[in-house]
C-alpha cells in the first residue's frame, strides 16, 4: 500500500489509506425483491406457463360462475348474432350488388333510348329544314310567276288598247 500525503498550511499529514476512485459507470440502485415463499424440497420457484394459464382459466371460470345465468345467455345470443350478422350483411351486400347491376343496365338502356331520341330529333330537324327550303323555293317561284303573269296582263292591256267596254 502506498501512503497518501496531504499538505495544508505547512502541516503534513500522513495517511496509510488510498483514496477511493470515483465510479466509472452509474451504479443501479439495489432491487428490493418481495420475500420468496418457502418451498418444500423438490418444488420449483418458477411457475410454468401451463400453471399460469391454468390459473388464468380458473380466474375466468370463477368470474363466469359469479355472473347470473341470464347474463351469460344474453352474451351467448349476442355472440351468435354477430355470426348471423355477418351472414346478413353479406346477403344485403349481394342484394345491393344485384340492384346496382340492374340499375346500371337500366341506365344503359335509357342512354340508348336517349341516343335514339336525339337521332330522331336531328332527323326531324333536317326534314324541317328541307321543307323550309322547299317552301321558300315555292314562294320565290310563286312570286316570280305572279310577276310574270301580271307583266303579261299589263302587256296585253297595252297591246290591245285596253280592256273592252262593258
Amino acid at each position: 500500500m502506498q501512503a497518501f500525503i496531504s499538505c495544508s498550511n505547512n502541516d503534513i499529514t500522513y495517511n496509510n489509506e488510498l483514496p477511493i476512485p470515483p465510479p466509472r459507470a452509474p451504479i443501479a440502485p439495489p432491487t428490493v425483491l418481495p420475500p420468496s415463499p418457502v418451498f418444500e424440497i423438490g418444488e420449483s420457484s418458477y411457475m410454468t406457463r401451463l400453471e399460469r394459464h391454468e390459473e388464468q382459466v380458473e380466474t375466468i371460470l370463477n368470474h363466469i360462475d359469479e355472473l347470473p345465468l341470464e347474463r351469460i345467455e344474453h352474451m351467448e345470443d349476442k355472440i351468435e348474432g354477430l355470426g348471423n350478422g355477418r351472414v346478413i350483411v353479406q346477403r344485403d351486400f349481394d342484394q345491393l350488388e344485384i340492384k346496382h347491376q340492374e340499375t346500371r343496365t337500366q341506365i344503359s338502356g335509357f342512354q340508348r333510348e336517349q341516343i335514339r331520341h336525339d337521332d330522331e330529333i336531328v332527323l326531324a330537324r333536317v326534314r324541317i329544314s328541307t321543307l323550309e327550303m322547299i317552301i321558300e323555293d315555292i314562294q320565290v317561284r310563286h312570286r316570280s310567276d305572279m310577276k310574270s303573269f301580271l307583266d303579261t296582263i299589263h302587256e296585253f292591256k297595252n297591246y290591245n288598247g285596253g280592256p273592252p267596254d262593258y
